[in-house]
């Protein structure tokens, strides 16, 4: 009788732990609800919980850290640090660290296994990383910020990296890449449905845990994000119920993603289309659903979704700042945009090189404009770097794969991207913690997913060469002995 494997053990074991795991959330949840126990004191038996479960499973911390991208309490540690805000903490944040000090644990051990995945991103994450710090050291030396909060915030952006990095570590089977992605899908149905709960109160639905305001702008890119991913899922895949589900994650979403009333969010629609367009041989489709959908949007829209398209040019009687194009006049959210654009110019002329550091410049809906004033032209440069690796990778790994799951994940996260792209005109999407962390999550998944095409592509042999000694050679390989290239 064979005695099953470590990994296959701890597999069977992962659902388990998440239903123990649920059981004692709800628990704890209750007894913050009922006063008996104070909402610090349930976050502290969370992370001791988290603790323990990262240690001894790492495949459920990390289905813990996809649930709480979306899902994380958050708690104030109080005293204000930059941009008017307190120091805050999320439950993520804690198992993102919790699950990159058990991987270093690892590395000390295992001499074999390396610290960070080799990818062809790296090289455009370190530099991004590298202009943060020294624009903010810089503007920290000039007195223009606090060091303290400026680098506060610079490892907040580092642990979007992470993400990516703990995911491409710990994730070796295709298997396992998509039983994430289904979990993935899970929360963003969940956050969907908790969305579209609000609707019948008539306020912008936003994502759980954003404070009594609310971020809708948040929210419609995270929606935006998973909806481009689908898309592209769906170009590619061939099974029918996967397809029939996929449309119905896609319908389903896009009614919160309406009522999120975010304009920039509405925008980056309008990339993530044309990416479908120029890449998919679905041009007719699209075709066709553009046009009934510019015919009949006047008939099906709601009219709140209306009034906030047609709100844009209306200015507000009283207001001092209105911007106007023309003869138009804007609304105040958009003149105040506007003017804070003009804003982080001001500031940038400043100091044009490096910019203000991170925090030197207060709150900007931008990520350009905010990254201009914050970083300079070498922050600029930095980012557009990165963006072009990224955009490299993408386009590459969509040309050569022959692998339906990866071809339709490459191709949704380059649509993915261009709508941030288009997002970030009115939001800073690239700094936004449930944006960025279900990104990176993604990239990691396609990363993993071609890096096991390509092992499989380095395993064949021509059938000519079919000789024993060359078929016990494959059956050998360091790869396929340790499983890491099951299909």
């Amino acid at each position: 009788m064979r005695t099953p494997s470590p990994e296959a053990t701890a597999t069977r074991t992962v659902p388990f732990l998440l239903l123990g795991a649920m059981v004692i959330l709800i628990v704890l949840l209750a007894a913050a609800i009922s006063g008996g126990m104070g909402i610090k004191a349930v976050i502290l038996l969370m992370g001791v919980m988290a603790a323990g479960i990262c240690f001894f499973n790492t495949e459920m911390a990390l289905y813990l850290i996809l649930f709480a991208m979306l899902f994380s309490p958050e708690f104030s540690l109080g005293g204000a640090l930059a941009e008017e805000r307190s120091l805050i903490i999320r439950v993520e944040d804690i198992l993102i660290f919790i699950v990159f000090a058990s991987w270093l644990i690892k590395t000390a051990i295992y001499k074999g296994i390396g610290l960070l995945a080799k990818t062809p991103l790296n090289q455009g994450i370190r530099l991004y990383i590298f202009a943060a710090f020294i624009s903010t050291l810089t503007g920290a030396v000039r007195g223009d910020l606090h060091l303290a909060s400026g680098l506060l915030y610079v490892f907040k952006y580092i642990e979007f990296f992470l993400v990516f990095f703990m995911f491409t570590n710990n994730i070796t089977e295709r298997d396992q890449v998509v039983r994430f992605l289904i979990a993935a899908m899970i929360v963003a149905v969940f956050t969907g449905l908790y969305a579209a709960i609000q609707i019948p109160f008539g306020v912008r639905v936003s994502a759980p845990f954003e404070g009594e305001a609310g971020e809708p702008n948040t929210l419609g890119g995270y929606l935006i994000l998973v909806v481009s991913v689908c898309g592209g899922l769906w170009n590619h895949l061939k099974t029918p119920a996967t397809r029939k589900i996929l449309v119905g994650v896609i319908a389903f979403l896009l009614i919160p993603f309406l009522f999120t009333m975010s304009r920039s969010s509405w925008v980056a629609a309008v990339p993530m289309f044309a990416v479908f367009y120029l890449l998919t041989d679905k041009r007719f489709l699209l075709t066709i659903l553009l046009l009934l959908f510019v015919l009949t949007a006047p008939l099906i829209l709601p009219d709140s979704v209306k009034d906030r398209i047609t709100q844009t040019f209306t200015p507000e009687t009283g207001f001092e700042y209105t911007v106007t194009i023309g003869d138009t006049g804007l609304d105040p959210s958009t003149s105040m945009r506007i003017d804070s654009f003009k804003y982080s110019l001001n500031k940038w002329k400043q100091h044009p090189l490096l910019g203000w550091g991170i925090t030197g410049v207060g709150i900007i809906d931008s990520t350009y404009f905010r990254l201009l004033a914050e970083m300079g032209l070498a922050g600029v440069a930095a980012f557009g770097f990165l963006m072009y690796t990224i955009f490299r990778y993408l386009y590459r790994t969509y040309r050569e794969s022959e692998d339906p799951l990866v071809l339709g994940l490459s191709l949704g996260l380059i649509a993915g991207t261009a709508a941030l792209l288009g997002h970030s005109v009115g939001a800073a999407s690239f700094i936004i913690v449930r944006i960025m962390e279900p990104y990176w999550f993604f990239m990691a998944a396609l990363f993993v997913l071609s890096q096991n095409e390509q092992s499989f592509k380095s395993l064949r042999v021509p059938s000519a060469s079919l000789e024993p000694e060359n078929i016990a050679a494959v059956k050998n390989s360091p790869g396929l002995r340790a499983g890491r290239y099951t299909r």
